[in-house]
């Protein structure tokens, strides 16, 4: 007979802990508990605070991924798609022009089931300049072969970087996934958010990285 306490243990969850911060933030925390091997990347509003959010906890140690500073949103997307083809695990964010600024290579990374992680902090495409929130970006890419995931708050930044992974290399799927959230609303405003202590749960989470 399985007593109550025994089934306690067994349904245990692991240990949270509560903080205030924003969409940006936190995808650069599941990135950090996740330890991507490469993050290419080129600024852009309003997705830029993710790069540097990542650059400060590697100086404190909080990760290993090696950050790679490309001279334009098509070299990053280039950086990215040859440590995937190679094997790693590999991590991006950008916004609007930036984004289309290296539509072109998307199709291929689909096209060829290199899976990796992108988070597309949504903003008005420039036509001259617009840095309002909105999803013009986002539309250019629903036919670029990647999986979506559109996150409404900073939990769900969160827990949408930890799932895209495990989505992305899955068996039976082996595609690149965006994380979409709004740009200054999502991306900026701090919200409550449960996070996990240990990092081990989220990489027990995603699991060993699969061979290429």
């Amino acid at each position: 007979m399985i007593t109550h306490t025994e089934t306690a243990e067994r349904t245990e969850m692991p240990v949270q802990t509560t903080v205030f911060e924003s969409g940006n933030e936190m995808a650069a925390m599941a990135a950090a508990q996740i330890n991507y091997h490469i993050m290419g990347y080129f600024p852009i509003t309003p997705s830029t605070e993710i790069a540097q959010y990542l650059d400060v906890m590697r100086t404190r140690g909080e990760h290993d991924i090696k950050l790679i500073p490309a001279d334009g949103e098509h070299g990053s997307a280039g950086i990215c798609y040859g440590a995937a083809a190679a094997g790693a695990r590999v991590f991006n964010a950008t916004s609007a022009n930036g984004f289309l600024y290296m539509i072109e290579q998307l199709p291929v990374q689909a096209g060829t089931r290199f899976p990796m992680v992108m988070n597309l902090v949504t903003r008005a495409v420039s036509g001259p300049l617009d840095i309002r929130g909105d999803h013009s970006d986002l539309y250019y890419g629903l036919n670029t072969g990647w999986v979506i995931l559109t996150a409404r708050s900073p939990q769900a930044v969160y827990d949408m970087n930890i799932i895209a992974l495990r989505v992305a290399e899955h068996s039976d799927v082996r595609l690149p996934v965006i994380v979409a959230y709004d740009g200054f609303f999502t991306s900026h405003q701090k919200r409550r958010v449960q996070i996990f202590e240990e990092r081990d749960v989220v990489r027990a989470f995603v699991r060993e990285a699969p061979e290429a």
